[in-house]
């Protein structure tokens, strides 16, 4: 039996960990496996490996924090490593060449992909895809012109019958979403989810998940904000002006009391030691994240607004490429929202110990605080503005 390589990450020179730890993947044959260590969560690089490589691996937490993560990183048996498909367009008849492109994408299983090899860009063959089979794929162009474009069109790993997910429905009744959050169930990185898979994750059953929320559209409500009726422009200020403020003004101040908590009660609860180190990460994690939007995302969603209001207006973005951008920011909440996770869990959902001061108990309420803006924060984001904005690109698309 081959023995299992084991890579200490924290001894490698940061700017070198990710392009060493590619280089063992790479090394692996199918079916063997990687170990690596770390002081940290590596879950940025399970996005890169799935980015740059495929899915054509396993990740496998052995041991997850709070001092020490150490992942099994398995590649696949050559058989579970089906060949990607290449279709060459060019041979295609012009009258059967997107609906061939269209049966082949349909006969992809969830995180399945095809390779398309066309004398030209085939970018309109994208929208067509997206108005017909919705966003529940990836389009990466592995060479771009000018003789020759590849693309490799990979299907999403989701649930694909037609039911509604978790986030429409919380996007669609704010007494629902608020019901799905005291059970535990993400609706804001999880949105793509069904009421059947929620339900399995949550620990809880279908029927039960399912009569709570028919039971909850019955009930009254205090009047509240309809987030779903917004233009794009008032929800990106509302988000600016609430969501992104609240992470701006609270900041500091919450780093600063998670240090001073550990100072004084590291030694007996070393957890919280962990805790100030990995809130530090996580608040500026999020401010880098409030800049990309601020900075990139927002002008660019106002500026498509605006077109669609008059199309005279000159737009500075490439019209069709929103999904760029959006993809990386969902995968950013995703991790924050893990970040969240793995405080409650580091904490014991915030319980607090008998010897707790007034500190600590002010700590555990604003970090509960933080969770829930952001929670909701991210599902403006994740389940009303990205999908209109996504949308209204691809309607200007068309025009262009």
């Amino acid at each position: 039996m081959a023995t299992v390589e084991r890579l200490d990450v924290t001894k490698i020179e940061p700017r070198l960990k990710h392009p060493t730890i590619f280089k063992y993947f790479d090394a692996l044959q199918p079916g063997e496996e990687l170990v690596i260590e770390n002081d940290h969560d590596p879950k940025p690089l399970y996005y890169e490996l799935i980015g740059e490589r495929g899915n054509i691996f396993t990740w496998e937490y052995l041991e997850k924090g709070p001092e020490l993560f150490v992942v099994k990183i398995c590649k696949n048996p050559a058989e579970e490593q089906k060949e990607i498909e290449r279709l060459n367009v060019t041979a295609i008849e012009p009258k059967f060449k997107h609906p061939t492109i269209f049966k082949y994408f349909d006969a992809l299983k969830a995180g399945e992909s095809f390779i398309i090899e066309n004398d030209h860009d085939p970018k309109p063959l994208y929208y067509e895809l997206i108005a017909e089979r919705g966003d529940i794929f990836t389009w990466e162009y592995l060479q771009k012109g000018p003789e020759l474009f590849e693309v490799q069109i990979a299907k999403n790993p989701v649930d694909g019958n037609g039911e509604e997910t978790i986030g429409s429905i919380a996007a669609k009744d704010i007494r629902k979403a608020q019901m799905l959050k005291e059970k535990g169930i993400n609706f804001s990185c999880n949105g793509d989810k069904t009421v059947k898979e929620a339900s399995a994750e949550a620990g809880i059953s279908e029927d039960d998940l399912r009569t709570a929320l028919n039971s909850t559209s019955k009930t009254p409500v205090a009047p509240s904000f309809d987030y779903d009726k917004w233009e794009l422009d008032f929800l990106v200020d509302y988000i600016v002006n609430t969501h992104h403020r609240y992470i701006k003004d609270n900041s500091e101040n919450l780093n600063d009391l998670a240090i001073k908590v550990a100072e004084h009660h590291g030694d007996n609860h070393p957890e919280l030691n962990r805790l100030s180190t990995v809130t530090y990460h996580f608040l500026q994690d999020l401010l880098d994240n409030t800049v990309k939007e601020e900075r990139v995302l927002f002008p660019v969603i106002k500026e498509m607004v605006a077109k669609q209001r008059d199309a005279a207006t000159v737009t500075t973005y490439k019209i069709g490429s929103l999904h760029e951008p959006i993809n990386l920011l969902r995968k950013e909440h995703e991790i924050a929202m893990e970040d969240l996770a793995f405080f409650r869990k580091l904490t014991n959902n915030y319980a607090l110990p008998e010897d707790a001061c007034n500190s600590y108990r002010y700590l555990f309420e604003k970090l509960q605080e933080f969770e829930n803006d952001l929670q909701m924060h991210i599902h403006l984001e994740n389940n009303i503005l990205f999908p209109k904005a996504l949308q209204q690109d691809l309607e200007l698309a068309k025009l262009n």
